[in-house]
C-alpha cells in the first residue's frame, strides 16, 4: 500500500511557483548566517591567473599530445622554463579533467523526485554556478519509480544524483525502499555519485519514517557511492520552516535544503 499526499504536497508548490518573484524579493531576506556563508564562497572561481608565457607554453604542449602542430616560430616565444612550466600545468589539467568512460560531463546533475525536488529547484541553480541540472519531478512520485527511470537515461545519465523519494510511500515497507535504494545505486554504477535525502514527514498508521532513514544510511555504509543527505537533521532543526502537514517547507525552508543539496553536490 502507498500513501498519496495529493493536493496537499500539490498546493504549497504551486505557491512558491505561482510567486516566485515575490519569495526572491521578500521571503528569502529571512536566511540565516550560514546559509549567506554558502551562497558567497565559490570554490569554482579561479584563484589567479598564469602569465600568458606560460598560457601560450599550456597551449603548445596540448597541442604537440593531441598530434596537432603548433604555427611555426610558435616555438622560439616560450623560454625552457616555460615549457618546464607547462609540461607541469598541460599533465595537471590532463590528468585532473578525466571523465571516466562512458559517463558524461562531470558537472551534471539529475535532480529527481517528488515535490521536495519541486520546490528544492526553485533554488537549486543558483548554488550550482556551472553545473548542468537536468530536472525530473511528481509531485505524487514513488519510490518504485526511480531505478526505471534511472536506467532509462542509459550513457546519457549525469554524474551526481540526488533523490528525493520516499515521502510518498508507506512507511511499513522498509525492505521495499531498501531494495529500490539498493537498484538506484546500482544504476548509476562506480563513476557516479547518488545523494539521497532522508524522508520528513508525520507517522502513518502509527509508524514513523525513522524505518526508511536507517535503511538508507545501512545501505549507504556498504554503498561507497550513496551519500545520505540528513534533511531529517535539518527539519528538526528548524520547525518553524513546516506548514501544517510537517512536510513541505516554506520558501525559506526550501533554499536552505537546496544550498545544503549544492554543498554535497559539489563535493562529489
Amino acid at each position: 500500500m502507498v500513501v498519496d499526499l495529493g493536493n496537499r504536497a500539490a498546493d504549497p508548490v504551486d505557491e512558491l511557483r505561482l510567486y516566485r518573484a515575490q519569495v526572491h524579493a521578500l521571503l528569502l531576506q529571512r536566511v540565516a548566517p550560514w546559509e549567506e556563508e554558502l551562497e558567497r564562497v565559490d570554490a569554482d572561481k579561479p584563484a589567479c591567473h598564469n602569465p600568458i608565457e606560460a598560457v601560450a607554453a599550456v597551449v603548445w604542449v596540448l597541442l604537440r599530445l593531441a598530434g596537432g602542430r603548433p604555427p611555426v616560430g610558435y616555438r622560439e616565444v616560450m623560454s625552457r622554463g616555460a615549457s618546464l612550466f607547462a609540461l607541469t600545468i598541460a599533465f595537471f589539467l590532463l590528468s585532473t579533467s578525466a571523465v571516466p568512460a562512458g559517463v558524461v560531463g562531470s558537472r551534471t546533475v539529475l535532480h529527481y523526485g517528488d515535490s521536495l525536488t519541486v520546490g528544492t529547484g526553485l533554488f537549486l541553480s543558483s548554488y550550482l554556478h556551472g553545473w548542468k541540472i537536468t530536472e525530473s519531478a511528481n509531485v505524487s512520485r514513488h519510490t518504485e519509480d526511480g531505478p526505471t527511470a534511472v536506467r532509462a537515461y542509459g550513457a546519457a545519465l549525469p554524474r551526481v544524483l540526488v533523490i528525493s523519494l520516499g515521502a510518498n510511500d508507506d512507511p511499513r515497507a522498509v525492505f521495499r525502499f531498501m531494495s529500490a535504494v539498493r537498484s538506484v545505486v546500482a544504476a548509476a554504477g562506480s563513476s557516479r555519485c547518488v545523494i539521497w535525502s532522508t524522508v520528513v514527514r508525520p507517522p502513518y498508521a502509527g509508524v514513523s519514517y525513522n524505518g526508511y532513514n536507517a535503511a538508507l544510511r545501512r545501505v549507504a555504509r556498504s554503498s561507497p557511492t550513496l551519500r545520505v543527505f540528513d534533511w531529517q537533521a535539518m527539519a528538526k532543526a528548524n520547525p518553524t520552516w513546516f506548514g501544517s502537514d510537517g512536510v513541505h517547507p516554506t520558501a525559506t525552508g526550501y533554499r536552505a535544503r537546496a544550498a545544503a543539496v549544492a554543498k554535497l553536490v559539489k563535493s562529489c
